[in-house]
This record gives C-alpha cells, sequence and structure tokens, in this order.
C-alpha cells in the first residue's frame, strides 16, 4: 500500500513560518492499496491540494475515489468546497463516514455548502458524488476488507483498518482513552453518598450483590481501551491522534485526544510496526514537534522496543507499507 499526507494539523490550518517543515493544513491523506483502488482519509484544507495534484495525473473526468470520513467536524471536512476533482464531469466520489444521532452524511457535509457560508452548492459540482453511512463493523470495497471502529470522542467518530494484499493500514484519531466516568479528580467527602443517596444505601446495595460502579467502570474503560489496541494490532502503519503532550493532557480530558505516550504504548502493547502520529496541536511549532520525535525515541530505547518505530507525520510524506 501507498500512503501519502496531504494535510497533518488538527482543529484548524495553521498557516506561516513555524508550520512549514510538518505543515499547517488539517486532516487528509490517501491511501493507494495496490490494485488501483484510490481511498482519501478525511477532507480538511490537505484535499485542496491533494485535488490539484489529482488534476495532473491524466485522469481528469475518470477518476474513482473512495472519501472515508472519521467523523464530521470541521476540520475534517472543510477543505471539500475546494477539491477541484469534485467539479469535473465524469469523476466520481462515494463518501463513507459515520451515521450521526439526527442529520444524515450527506446534509452535514452540504450545510457547509450554503450560500450563507459559500458560493457553491454540493449538487452544483459536476461530478457524481454519494454517501453512504457507517456502523461498526467489518465490509469491502474494491477488494479491500475494511473494519469500522468506534473511538472515543465527542461526536460519534470511526476508526478505519485497511487490509490488502498482506498489508494492513489503520487510523485512529480524535480519539483519546477510555476513563472511568465515575472516578473524579474532585468527589464528595463521601463518594457512596454522592452516588446513592447514603454509604447506608449504597453498603446494602453490596451487600445484596448490586454492582460497584467504581469498579465495574474501571472495567468497562479497560475492556474498550483493550478493543482499540485489539484493533491495531499487527498494523503494517497506524496513524494515530497524538495531540498532546501527557503534561497538557489533564486540562484536555474530554476534548477526543490523545498524547505522544498513549501512541507509545498502543505502539508497543499492538506490536505496530510503524506508527505516523497526526492531528498535530495547532499551537505546537515544526521545533516542538521533533522535540516530541526525540522524546519518543527515548522512550522506545528505555522500554526496548527496537522494532517499533514512531514519528510525526508530515505534510507531503510518502510511505510504502
Amino acid at each position: 500500500m501507498y500512503v501519502k499526507f496531504w494535510g497533518v494539523r488538527g482543529s484548524i490550518p495553521t498557516p506561516g513560518p513555524k508550520t512549514v517543515r510538518v505543515g499547517g493544513n488539517t486532516a487528509c491523506f490517501e491511501i493507494q492499496p495496490g490494485g488501483g483502488q484510490h481511498f482519501i482519509i478525511d477532507a480538511g484544507t490537505g484535499i485542496r491540494e491533494l485535488g490539484l495534484n489529482m488534476m495532473g495525473r491524466g485522469n481528469i473526468g475518470r477518476v474513482d475515489a473512495k472519501i472515508f470520513l472519521s467523523h464530521t467536524h470541521w476540520d475534517h471536512i472543510h477543505g471539500f468546497p475546494f477539491f477541484v476533482p469534485a467539479f469535473i464531469p465524469g469523476n466520481k466520489f462515494k463518501f463513507f463516514g459515520p451515521v450521526n444521532f439526527n442529520e444524515k452524511l450527506e446534509d452535514i457535509v452540504s450545510g457547509q455548502m450554503k450560500y450563507s457560508y459559500f458560493p457553491v452548492k454540493l449538487e452544483h459540482m459536476a461530478s457524481t458524488i454519494e454517501f453512504i453511512e457507517l456502523k461498526e463493523g467489518s465490509f469491502s470495497v474494491d477488494g479491500v476488507k475494511i473494519t469500522a471502529q468506534y473511538l472515543n470522542h465527542p461526536i460519534l467518530t470511526l476508526g478505519y483498518r485497511f487490509e490488502y494484499n498482506g498489508k494492513t493500514v489503520v487510523t485512529a484519531f480524535d480519539t483519546e482513552p477510555y476513563s472511568n466516568p465515575f472516578k473524579k479528580e474532585e468527589k464528595h467527602e463521601d463518594f457512596d453518598d454522592f452516588l446513592f443517596g447514603g454509604s447506608d444505601e449504597a453498603a446494602a446495595q453490596q451487600d445484596e450483590g448490586g454492582e460497584d460502579p467504581v469498579s465495574e467502570g474501571d472495567k468497562i474503560a479497560a475492556e474498550m481501551n483493550q478493543k482499540v489496541k485489539n484493533f491495531a494490532r499487527g498494523a503494517d502503519l497506524m496513524v494515530f491522534d497524538a495531540q498532546y503532550t501527557k503534561e497538557e493532557y489533564p486540562s484536555k480530558i474530554g476534548w477526543g485526544h490523545s498524547t505522544i505516550d498513549d501512541a507509545i504504548e498502543i505502539a508497543i502493547e499492538a506490536n505496530v510496526k510503524r506508527l505516523a502520529f497526526f492531528h498535530h496541536e495547532p499551537t505546537r511549532s515544526d521545533d516542538a514537534i521533533e522535540g516530541m520525535e526525540r522524546y519518543i525515541n527515548e522512550e522506545l530505547k528505555k522500554r526496548g522496543a527496537k522494532d517499533t518505530h514512531i514519528f510525526a507525520a508530515r505534510e507531503g510524506m510518502e510511505i510504502d507499507v
């Protein structure tokens, strides 16, 4: 499989002198499994440059590409109105993305192209565009086995596992480790009283065989985290969210993003060969991201993980899997 990154930044585009080496466009990369298939992952502002590149490949009017959306937050779709191949008759694009509880996938993507926001509506794009809503599960597209996996983000988000010809690429970003919601840093003086309205009642519930919600919450969180690791197991390449450092994370809990230490843990425990950390914090400079790489290499050496390779995704980076 061939992978190329066109946008690696999270949240908002960040042009400027401090981001030129890593890149300032938001999430977009392409996967070419090797049998003529063309998959595009997310449609952040990086998709504009991808589109211009595609126009020079000599296949104008004959493009048949599949666009897999991790989710529909703005930084993952706001480049699509500027995707030139979508305006060309004969080209075909099929969106795959998570089911939303109150809006259709097509309505969300097209909503940003209402006249209030953009001069051209989705229906005025001359290519053929279809939308397929996904839930968790496995299916096949153009001979590639794809598994969709729910992730932990404020909106329903999917990771994807692409398997073709003995190679595997896994995407898991805009996600953070699952945690026990019953554990609070600032607890009531008597946590049982907070949960059950009185410690005597809590004790009675325990005596009657009721579940301890704290212990049960720990168990469920551990199971969900293990599920994500199993999803990544043995991947030749994993594109993983590592927006924060472990020092930054406590003030970002619940925002739906992971740390570079989470990247190290999942790469080692899931036996991932190469991990590209992705969705870089918008305030993070090139120098700071390279500092994160040095930290990761030191940690991998400490753990004796000589066969694990972790690096920052960069715009223009090409990887043969």
